[in-house]
């Protein structure tokens, strides 16, 4: 009883000293969900996330559907994670695991076949690229205009920031700008909000002096880099494979997943959260909140938060094999069980997904 009751009290002494609003509480109205099904080229898109997770059907047929000939030619397999919206300036992002990107402009508005003149494609330059690399999870900052895209390959593992992202236009060539830190490597997972970027990964060189942490890692930075000392590392996190991240930047907290079928954690619960303020009080932290069934969802390979709405998403994979099934957490921060829907078509693999949370 003491280890939970102490985990409590570290728990609510960061919440206060984070200003953090009451974990169980948090509007779920006004939000949609997004997900690119990679068997139809096509977005499909519930628009009521409370219906939708109030219904009684398991399998359910998407709201609306968005397509577009870039999809077909630009995106025939999305990157794990390839899908994010900016909310606020109405951008929803699609990046390939090979590096291209398209941008569909009022993403809300659109229905059917997209207006052309409101889709964009534009690519990450070869030039920089690491040998043998896939991309992987993409994160937009509403407030700095600014994605983010990992690439990771056996040689190595970075960060592509792209700035002005709504602004590239149709072919642009994206020059490399790096965030990494030397002897990182397994870069799987990346979120960001208001200049802060957050990043996973699985391995690198040691971190600490009097006492040394090594293996998966959180890392807290700016678009011009990261620093050792805002990093969460060591066997407390309970982080492991993939590692996809989930920003509920509302209320200030991580949200990270774990791969358990790919780890060594065996059935750990697949999600852990942690608070913001966490980096650079020390590496070695708990994770203030521990979610989902490290059984039922040991396959959990990419995660989304509506960023200001009380819902985080989740999707299953296995290798390059992608599942068509959706759990759907809400308030997460409560400690939430997960539904688990279906799309129709049964035959849907996605691989990205996003929450809007000003659908309405």
């Amino acid at each position: 009883m003491i280890p939970r009751f102490l985990l409590g009290l570290v728990a609510s002494i960061l919440l206060l000293a984070t200003g953090c609003k009451d974990p169980g509480t948090g509007s779920t109205s006004g939000a949609a969900l997004y997900t690119y099904d990679s068997s139809t080229s096509a977005v499909f898109v519930w628009s009521d996330l409370n219906a939708l997770y109030s219904g009684t059907a398991t399998t359910v047929a998407p709201t609306k559907q968005i397509t577009s000939s870039l999809f077909t030619s630009k995106i025939p397999s999305l990157a794990w994670g390839g899908l994010c919206l900016d909310s606020q300036k109405g951008y929803l992002y699609l990046v390939s695991d090979t590096g291209n990107i398209v941008r569909v402009a009022n993403f809300r508005s659109q229905s059917g076949v997209a207006n052309s003149l409101d889709v964009v494609s534009f690519s990450l330059s070869n030039t920089g690229r690491l040998s043998g690399s896939t991309f992987g999870q993409a994160s937009v900052d509403p407030q700095t205009n600014t994605l983010y895209i990992t690439e990771n390959s056996s040689s190595g593992t970075q960060i592509w920031v792209v700035t002005n992202a709504s602004s590239q236009f149709q072919d642009a060539s994206i020059g490399l700008q790096a965030l990494q830190v030397s002897g990182d490597s397994g870069g799987t997972g990346v979120a960001s909000a208001s200049g802060s970027v957050y990043a996973f990964l699985l391995n690198g060189s040691d971190v600490g002096s009097v006492v040394t942490y090594s293996g998966p890692r959180l890392r807290k930075g700016t678009s011009s880099g990261f620093t050792s000392a805002n990093t969460l590392i060591g066997s407390s996190t309970l982080i492991g494979e993939y590692g996809s991240l989930a920003l509920d930047y509302g209320n200030g907290y991580l949200f990270v997943a774990r791969h358990n079928a790919d780890s060594s954690g065996g059935t750990a619960a697949p999600i852990q959260a942690f608070t913001t303020g966490m980096f650079g009080q020390g590496y070695d932290q708990m994770p203030v909140l521990t979610l989902g069934n490290g059984t039922l969802q040991s396959n959990l390979r990419v995660i989304a938060h509506a960023g200001t709405k009380n819902w985080l998403v989740g999707l299953g994979g296995n290798g390059a094999t992608a599942y068509g099934s959706i759990w759907i957490w809400q308030t997460p921060l409560g400690g939430s069980a997960a539904i688990t829907i279906t799309a129709s078509p049964t035959s849907s693999l996605f691989k990205g997904l996003a929450v809007d949370g000003n659908a309405s």
